[in-house]
């Protein structure tokens, strides 16, 4: 989709987004979201002793990943996609952290909610949730991607964003510790990072 391409494409918040991640040997980490299958695919490559699965909903994404994957011989890596993000095929518990990348601008509040609370299912107890979405912008052209988002999923979607108060879907969720970390001026709009904990 055009709005995610315009951010994907700015590395400016990579930096932070892996260093608040910072993978310990032996951790499973979901990256859910556009971009996660070369995203998780490079973080398996510099992590070798964490594992990594990429949930992405563009398939021609996960075919660009699995080519790059099969020549670097990764044991640590996994790309898949479903449908419906509020109903995973993962069991209770079964990550010990998760991205989560511009995967709620798009949706109405009640899915924003859904989609969490699905999140913090198949997080372990004490699991980090790190959220990297649109947020209220502080500029005059970083409203763009704003005013193209609501184009397409409406204002209801978009509101939360607009008004930078969309972390508190995190706490209705059942997330504690939610906090901002950072908050980044991408080309036509802004990027905030969210930390939060499942305890």
């Amino acid at each position: 989709m055009l709005v995610d391409a315009c951010l994907l494409d700015d590395p400016k918040w990579y930096a932070p987004l892996a260093e608040a991640l910072a993978p310990r040997p032996g951790e499973r980490i979901l990256d859910c979201g556009p971009g996660s299958a070369l995203r998780a695919l490079y973080c398996a490559d510099r992590f070798p002793d964490s594992q990594f699965v990429a949930v992405e909903f563009n398939r021609r994404r996960i075919t660009k990943a699995f080519k790059r994957a099969s020549s670097m011989n990764l044991s640590n890596y996994k790309a898949m996609t479903f449908e419906d993000a509020r109903r995973t095929p993962f069991g209770a518990g079964s990550f010990d952290k998760a991205l989560l990348v511009l995967n709620l601008h798009g949706l109405a509040p009640e899915d924003k909610t859904k989609n969490l609370r699905e999140l913090r299912r198949i997080l372990r107890r004490g699991g980090i949730v790190l959220a990297a979405d649109i947020d209220q912008p502080k500029a005059s052209r970083e409203d763009v991607i704003l005013r193209l988002t609501q184009l397409f999923y409406g204002a209801e979607a978009t509101k939360s964003h607009t008004s930078g108060t969309w972390p508190k879907y995190l706490t209705e969720a059942g997330f504690t510790g939610v906090r901002r970390l950072s908050e980044h001026p991408i080309w036509i709009g802004r990027m905030a990072l969210i930390r939060s904990r499942k305890q």
